[in-house]
């Protein structure tokens, strides 16, 4: 079983690899009000780094952009609106 700490690395490494041809870099974000962990997951919110270091909503990277991975088997995947809905609201988004 995978910590959160571990967890947030393979995310991390997950996101770099998958976005090596993106137009925008992404990173994770740092605070932990973008971090959760519910049911058999951890998720992780990510975000342009100009974002990140700016705060500037001109950077934004629209849509869903947040990781899931999975507590035993550390399988990362991008993770739709919908599924953050089935998981019971992780980030506590909706309440």
């Amino acid at each position: 079983m995978y910590t959160q700490e571990r967890a947030e690395q393979l995310a991390a490494d997950f996101l770099r690899r998958v976005s090596a041809g993106w137009d925008n870099e992404v990173a994770l974000f740092e605070e932990d009000s973008h971090k959760a962990a519910k049911g058999d997951f951890f998720y992780f919110g990510y975000q342009s780094v100009k974002y990140l270091s700016t705060r500037d909503d001109k950077y934004l990277v629209y849509g869903p952009t947040c990781i899931s991975v999975h507590n035993v088997t550390g399988e990362c995947r991008f993770v739709s609106v919908q599924d953050l809905q089935a998981a019971g609201d992780p980030f506590n988004w909706w309440h």
